[in-house]
This record gives C-alpha cells, sequence and structure tokens, in this order.
C-alpha cells in the first residue's frame, strides 16, 4: 500500500504544479515534486524559473519552504482523505543550493 501511497502523492502533487502555474511562477522541463520509496517528499526549486526564483526564494528559502507547505496544505488534505488516511506526517525535501528539509503534519480533521 505505501508503494501505491507514493506513486499516488507523487501524481496528486505534480497535477497540482501543472493547474496552479501561472505567469508569475512556471515551472521549467521535469517534474517539480518527486516521492521518494521512504515517503520524503522532494521539492526541486531548481525548476521554477530563474527570475521567479531570484525574487522570492532566494533572500528567505525557509520562509518560502514554510508559506509553500501552508499553501499546498488544503491540496495534501484532499490526497489524504481519498486515500482515506486521517493524519500524515510527511517529509519535505526542498531542492535549492542544497537542501532544506520539513516534517509537515496534516490533519484531515479540525482540532478543537
Amino acid at each position: 500500500m505505501e508503494k501505491e501511497f507514493n506513486k499516488q502523492l507523487n501524481n496528486h502533487l505534480n497535477q497540482w504544479v501543472q493547474n496552479s502555474q501561472s505567469s508569475s511562477w512556471s515551472v521549467t522541463a521535469g517534474d517539480f515534486f518527486d516521492v521518494d520509496e521512504d515517503s520524503s517528499v522532494k521539492v526541486n526549486l531548481n525548476k521554477l524559473s530563474e527570475g521567479y526564483r531570484a525574487k522570492q526564494i532566494v533572500n528567505q528559502p525557509g520562509d518560502y519552504c514554510n508559506v509553500f507547505l501552508q499553501a499546498i496544505e488544503p491540496y495534501l488534505v484532499q490526497f489524504l482523505i481519498q486515500f482515506g488516511v486521517k493524519s500524515y506526517k510527511f517529509r519535505f525535501v526542498f531542492i535549492l543550493f542544497g537542501t532544506i528539509a520539513k516534517d509537515y503534519f496534516v490533519s484531515t480533521t479540525k482540532m478543537t
């Protein structure tokens, strides 16, 4: 099941990128996300256009990664619901002049 989960997650995230591109940012050739066998999600920020990287990411890459995770959280929740998973701790590895690793817990239920 883990292998299918990883494959579907990879497809789901890369489809999000294709659907979300705009004139302010775009992805160059290849997959932006790559889900490894250990379920870590590699996010290759080098695939973003050079102008966007220089303007939005380079000065504060850690902050950018946090905002990025918040932006895709609803999409991750949607994926977990479709897969029947109530919560999951994702491991994101952002690639840009090295790596920034972030654990990100996502739950499909609201905390009260």
